[in-house]
């Protein structure tokens, strides 16, 4: 109780996010699939969104889920001892795990899918429970639909059956939870053919032109990022206790599968950060196996000790970021750092200033980020200005620019524009400044939109760099070229 509502203070108080904007995009508009990832997090948001869709309402699967997962670990782990059970799932949740997690992400869906699927997989191959099996494969299913690190987990179960049940009920229930993911897998594939291969465009080719350059400094970032997420103290504790006996000799493959399940998709994920750059959230989903690992190697008096200080640790972090939200200092709100974020710290405000302008304007940025913020505080959905980047071709499924030809736009940036740039697009350019607790925002009215100039200068390079599917990925349908080159 203590961990959910510290929890639900930041949630309550801290600002929509960018990313929290685009997930909110997709719950306003259903969909089987969308450009960037698959479809779990938007279907979640559409449902609750049917009761509510103020911040605190849309961040409640990250608040819960948690406690969902704590509940498995505890039924997992009882029959070996309840009281070393209760620790272990007291430190899962006072670490930044879970208080840290409160934001809108689709991690969040994956993070409840992997555990179940997990479990399931071990109670159905080990008690030889079909039914667990079939299980698996429907929540690995919901994973593979929450984000395609969910591969990590198959793979992780092939490992452990190719080591340790290298036999014929072993492959068997590999092949039932295959069986069981395929009809998602099929959906996703399904709506990636008749979508350009949108997520395959943007996850292999348009994301990863950087991939490939040995960068070792990127390893050394990753391993910091788990220190943080598992703290010091739990690994400190953890491989101190590593070298003694190893306690429950009767749940010795309990503990070999959950330390293949975390060690193989943490490993992958190491071996990748020497050509790539791995976001902290990467790994979240498979390090609530870490913890389901300490009862194997702490006693109860480790886990008063690991937990007490990993609390005073993540509820100090969250009581400052509290405050800070609430009672942000004047000499933090004067510094340059908090008027470049402003746009994201006061959305509200920034969303505000533009109502006067709503009859005679349609509402652009040049950034996807701060196009679906604005669309979140202003109930307006706002298009992307310009070529933007790979992510800003989300936009590129809802904005048609032939319905914008010879009206009004509004570009409202956070940097001084370059009044040339926007005359070939527009009759007449002109741009006004606005001040907003001390940091100023510009505000480009462009009139009598020139869809034909933006069709050539803009939209025909966009098409030609994130839009040139391979020749071996039969297409049905394109949803960008259809739209502006269809006669090509």
């Amino acid at each position: 109780m203590a961990t959910f509502l510290i929890k639900s203070l930041l949630a309550y108080i801290i600002p929509f996010t960018g990313d929290e904007a685009l997930f909110y995009t997709w719950g306003t508009f259903p969909d089987i699939g969308y450009y960037d990832h698959p479809p779990m997090i938007g279907w979640l948001l559409a449902l609750i969104m049917k009761f509510s869709a103020c911040e605190y309402a849309l961040r409640l699967p990250a608040l819960i889920f948690p406690y969902i997962v704590g509940a498995v670990i505890y039924s997992l782990l009882k029959v070996l001892d309840k009281n070393r059970a209760r620790w272990t799932v007291i430190l899962f949740l006072v670490s930044p795990l879970n208080m840290m997690n409160i934001l809108v992400t689709t991690d969040t869906p994956l993070f409840l899918f992997v555990s179940l699927s997990a479990v399931c997989f071990y109670q159905g191959l080990h008690l030889n429970k079909r039914l667990h099996l079939i299980l698996a494969g429907i929540f690995l299913g919901g994973a593979f639909l929450s984000k395609y690190f969910s591969a990590l987990l198959i793979i992780s179960y092939g490992v452990y059956v190719l080591i340790y049940q290298r036999n014929r009920r072993g492959f068997a229930a590999l092949a039932l939870v295959a069986a069981c993911t395929l009809p998602f897998v099929l959906l996703n594939v399904y709506y990636n053919y008749t979508h350009a291969w949108s997520n395959i465009m943007f996850n292999v080719f348009n994301r990863n032109h950087d991939m490939g350059s040995f960068t070792p400094g990127n390893f050394f970032v990753y391993l910091g990022q788990l220190l943080l997420l598992l703290t010091p103290f739990t690994i400190f504790f953890l491989f101190r206790s590593v070298k003694s006996a190893r306690q429950f000799a009767a749940a010795e493959p309990l503990r070999r599968y959950y330390f293949v399940l975390c060690s193989v998709p943490l490993g992958i994920l190491a071996l990748l950060s020497f050509a790539k750059s791995i976001g902290i959230h990467w790994p979240l989903a498979f390090l609530p196996f870490v913890f389901i690992l300490t009862i194997f190697y702490f006693n109860a008096t480790t886990f008063r000790k690991a937990a007490l200080l990993v609390a005073v640790c993540t509820f100090g972090v969250n009581f400052l970021l509290a405050y800070m939200v609430i009672n942000t200092p004047p000499k933090l709100t004067q510094s340059r750092a908090y008027q470049q974020a402003l746009f994201y710290v006061k959305p509200q405000a920034v969303a505000d200033i533009l109502n006067p302008y709503a009859k005679d304007y349609i509402f652009a940025t040049e950034s996807y980020s701060k196009s679906v913020l604005l669309y979140y505080y202003t109930g307006k959905y706002i298009s992307v200005f310009g070529p933007g980047s790979f992510h800003a071709r989300h936009d590129d499924m809802y904005t048609d620019f032939r319905q914008f030809d010879k009206k009004n736009i509004l570009i409202l940036r956070t940097t001084p524009p370059d009044t040339n740039k926007y005359i070939p697009y527009f009759q007449s350019v002109s741009v006004k400044t606005i001040e907003l607790e001390n940091t100023t925002l510009y505000v480009v009215q462009g009139n009598a939109f020139k869809y034909d100039a933006y069709r050539e200068l803009v939209l025909r390079p966009i098409k030609n760099n994130y839009y040139q599917i391979p020749a071996w990925l039969p297409t049905q349908d394109n949803y960008f070229i259809d739209k502006y080159f269809a006669e090509e």
